[in-house]
């Protein structure tokens, strides 16, 4: 991998809770780290069921390993929010990290 084409700003992001000044619980994802990411977008699928068609906008992320990223993250790429499927070690050396991400949608 050419570290050249880190040309792109990623957070990282973990959900954090706590409870509001009425006592009620709250979520929210704050950022854990920001870092250079290659990002490519995987061709969309479209399909249709019960007809409505449905779009999936899935894109891969490489970056520097981390061994802290887990699929319960989500990564924030040009304010998008992306949920992690897919963590891979590239060639198993710890060297490069491939995320693949599908797009956040309503919330």
């Amino acid at each position: 991998m050419n570290p050249g084409k880190l040309r792109h700003r990623v957070s990282i992001l973990k959900k954090t809770t706590g409870t509001d000044p009425d006592g009620y619980p709250t979520e929210e994802w704050a950022a854990v780290a920001t870092v250079w990411a290659e990002v490519k977008p995987i061709a969309g699928r479209e399909y249709f069921t019960a007809a409505a068609v449905q779009a999936e906008h899935q894109v891969r992320f490489t970056m520097r390993y981390r061994k802290d990223v887990t699929s319960d993250m989500r990564l924030r790429y040009d304010d998008q929010d992306y949920e992690i499927k897919a963590i891979l070690d590239l060639g198993g050396r710890r060297a490069w990290l491939q995320v693949m991400g599908e797009v956040i949608t309503g919330g």
